[in-house]
């Protein structure tokens, strides 16, 4: 593989796009965040968890984007690690700009402001690493319904906004991609009538590997959907592949055949992931036995140390355990059924 097909650091990855390391758990490689940086506006696509906004304040500041100059802050979905700072942000961003919106979908802004249970959770799981959360007030959202239109025709997106770099327009349309979560959307940007850039949070999985096109799963407790997860990459496939895509974990993969590849080799990689969790399960329906089964088909898809990134080993049992919810292996506690259909 040619080294630049996968792209690990922070700054800029074309004309109007930075890509931030927001070093979510303290370390480096676990969340990527994205700044859109327009002739009259800025944009940015998840903001990661309230320790992390210091952060991405700091990447602004370094890179002379005025807090003034956000029109949106777009959401994927309402994990912690993604957008659980939201609220933080939004009060810093408000100062400069009264305006600002959170841009995001009906159901993203009830969890993001029903999160007790959330956060629970992930403290189970993370500690003190998840953060804190807060409510929003109501006006600091503007509402969306994400679109279904996966049209292989850009210029037959669903449009929803549109922003000028040196005269050229770059159109945003944003689509439905559930099954990680069922809020979950993915932002597109179109540029010369092309997908110049597609955020896809988790919907196409995570990449923990800085030169190969492999990818983990993320299927994460309580709300993920196997049907609807392999649904979303159906849709995805009938998209013209983009220029670049982003990944919520980790960093930015180049050229419309490496995306084409990476897509089908999750696709296909989690089907057997499916397979070895009913596999185990039905040796052991233990999880922890599942978790060590799971272990050695799952490590040599990261590059990263272990030992220096301790945190893998909860990430490998979150992902084991939303498989087993999906598969009706294990319960949702019946306060949180409301959000599922």
């Amino acid at each position: 593989m040619v080294k630049d097909d996968i792209m690990l650091d922070s700054g800029k990855i074309n004309e109007y796009l930075h890509h931030i390391d927001i070093k979510a758990y303290g370390s480096p490689r676990m969340l990527s965040v994205f700044l859109g940086e327009f002739d009259d506006y800025s944009i940015l696509i998840d903001c990661g968890s309230s320790l992390e906004i210091k952060r991405g304040l700091r990447y602004f500041k370094r890179n002379q984007i005025p807090l003034s100059s956000f029109k949106y802050i777009i959401t994927s979905h309402h994990h912690f690690d993604h957008n659980g700072g939201m609220w933080k942000l939004y009060e810093e961003i408000k100062r400069y700009n009264p305006n600002v919106k959170i841009l995001t979908n009906h159901l993203t802004k009830t969890l993001l402001n029903d999160f007790e249970h959330h956060l629970k959770r992930g403290r189970s799981t993370y500690g003190n690493l998840v953060g804190e959360m807060r409510p929003i007030e109501e006006k600091a959202f503007k509402i969306i319904e994400p679109s279904n239109n996966f049209n292989y025709d850009p210029n037959k997106l669903d449009i929803l906004e549109k922003f000028f770099v040196n005269g050229s327009e770059i159109k945003l349309a944003i689509l439905k991609t559930p099954g990680h979560t069922p809020d979950h959307q993915t932002p597109i940007l179109i540029k010369d009538e092309l997908i110049d850039f597609i955020f896809l949070g988790e919907a196409v999985g995570t990449i923990y590997h800085a030169s190969k096109l492999l990818t983990m799963p993320t299927s994460m407790p309580i709300y993920y959907n196997h049907e609807d997860y392999m649904r979303t990459l159906e849709n995805l496939k009938k998209l013209e592949s983009p220029l670049k895509a982003g990944f919520g974990h980790f960093g930015v993969v180049n050229g419309k055949n490496n995306f084409r590849e990476i897509l089908l080799e999750h696709e296909s990689f989690m089907k057997k992931f499916k397979s070895l969790i009913i596999k185990y399960h039905s040796e052991k329906p233990e999880t922890k036995y599942i978790l060590d089964k799971m272990m050695p088909f799952l490590l040599p898809r990261t590059d990263l140390s272990i030992g220096q990134n301790s945190i893998f080993r909860s990430i490998a049992l979150a992902i084991c355990y939303g498989m087993m919810i999906s598969l009706g292996f294990r319960s949702i506690p019946k306060e949180e059924m409301k959000y599922l259909k």
